[in-house]
């Protein structure tokens, strides 16, 4: 059996409960860390669903743990946390929208793609448990 893909979430609002859920329904993922502007929401997600690390943002994307960042900030931060991740050699599955500008998801693309990592991007109902 191959190791789970090790998750990073930022951004644990409303829609973030969803994902918690259905990615522990799962041998093949783990949520390892989960971050938010507010670091006391991130904690309380922590606690909530058994992840093991609460962090700011800038440290989830750059811990050595994390496979993919799962971006569930707000439509308008979606680019730079994204490429930020990606550039940090992370895999990253957005919320909707990828971005709000054909430019930015241009050089999202453009970028993972020099860096050997995948983005993709689709509402959580289509991989729901």
């Amino acid at each position: 059996m191959s190791s789970p893909l090790r998750i990073g979430i930022v951004g644990c609002g409303n829609i973030s409960g969803i994902y918690f859920e259905n990615l522990s329904k799962y041998k093949s993922t783990e949520v390892v860390a989960c971050a938010d502007i507010d670091i006391a929401r991130a904690e309380a997600a922590a606690a909530r669903y058994n992840v093991p690390l609460a962090l700011p943002t800038v440290d989830l994307l750059k811990h050595p743990d994390i496979d993919l960042v799962l971006n569930l900030t707000i439509p308008n931060a979606h680019a730079s946390v994204a490429l930020a991740a990606v550039e940090a050699g992370k895999h990253v599955y957005n919320e909707k929208p990828l971005t709000i500008s054909l430019e930015d998801g241009a050089q999202l693309v453009e970028k993972a793609d020099s860096k050997g990592v995948r983005v993709g991007c689709a509402p959580d109902t289509f991989l729901g448990g």
